[in-house]
């Protein structure tokens, strides 16, 4: 005749040391399986026994009676089975859940735990999941592609060349890229957007920085005093037009 506790009383001491434990803090102090704990305490909980109390569980003073009831009690066990309190029906103490000896690890099967119909459902919910999972990768991996910023290829052969030229180079999408905005047109040239941009960030100019220029921005700026997109001012600098 020996005298072993349940998992219910397991937990229930537990929380008693130690309140506001979470299943993970009871299941590795214990060595019970989060399955187990979780299934134990749900059922507590729906007693009244536990409450949550953060992200773990206390005793309620209904929890902390039914520990001294069950620490009060020695549970017989013989060949058929164990003698149960009388009016103890509905603690979960007396279930076939049970300590194992001292010294060897407690174990449970989960499958032992749940019926057909649940481990099919949970299988389902397993697949659907990992289907999910899948999914959400994909989309990841998706929306990485569309805000990844893009390596822009340079568009023409020089960031400035006669209207014809540009014409040959891009064919079929001058048209296109010129509506887009990628590339303007100054007088009889065609200009990159960004290098036309970049370009007009330097005036007001110097005259005597015109000579520091490079050959592609020295066309670009006679073309700009031709279409009178430029003025010399007070003979010492060059400013822009504003439209």
């Amino acid at each position: 005749m020996s005298s072993k506790r349940t998992y219910t009383h397991i937990i229930l001491e537990y929380l008693n040391n130690y309140p506001g434990s979470s299943i993970k803090d009871i299941s590795s102090s214990t060595g019970l399986s989060p399955v187990i704990v979780r299934k134990i305490l749900y059922k507590l909980k729906n007693d009244n026994y536990v409450e949550k109390s953060g992200n773990g569980y206390v005793l309620t003073e209904r929890g902390s009676k039914l520990l001294e009831y069950i620490a009060s009690k020695t549970i017989q066990h013989h060949e058929d089975g164990e003698k149960v309190p009388e009016n103890a029906s509905r603690l979960e103490d007396w279930k076939q859940e049970r300590v194992k000896p001292e010294g060897e690890p407690l174990r449970e099967s989960v499958s032992e735990l749940l019926t057909d119909d649940t481990r099919t459902r949970l299988e389902a919910i397993e697949k659907r999941l990992s289907r999910i999972e899948k999914e959400i990768e994909e989309l990841r991996k998706a929306l990485n592609y569309l805000t990844e910023p893009k390596k822009e290829s340079k568009m023409l052969p020089s960031p400035v060349l006669s209207f014809n030229d540009a014409q040959t180079v891009l064919g079929g999408l001058f048209e296109r890229m010129l509506y887009e905005g990628k590339i303007v047109r100054i007088g009889k040239l065609v200009v990159e957007k960004s290098f036309y941009e970049q370009f007009r960030r330097k005036f007001p100019l110097k005259t005597s920085d015109i000579e520091k220029l490079n050959d592609a921005e020295k066309i670009l700026l006679e073309e700009m005093r031709r279409e009178a997109l430029v003025i010399l001012y007070a003979g010492r600098e060059l400013r822009l037009v504003e439209s």
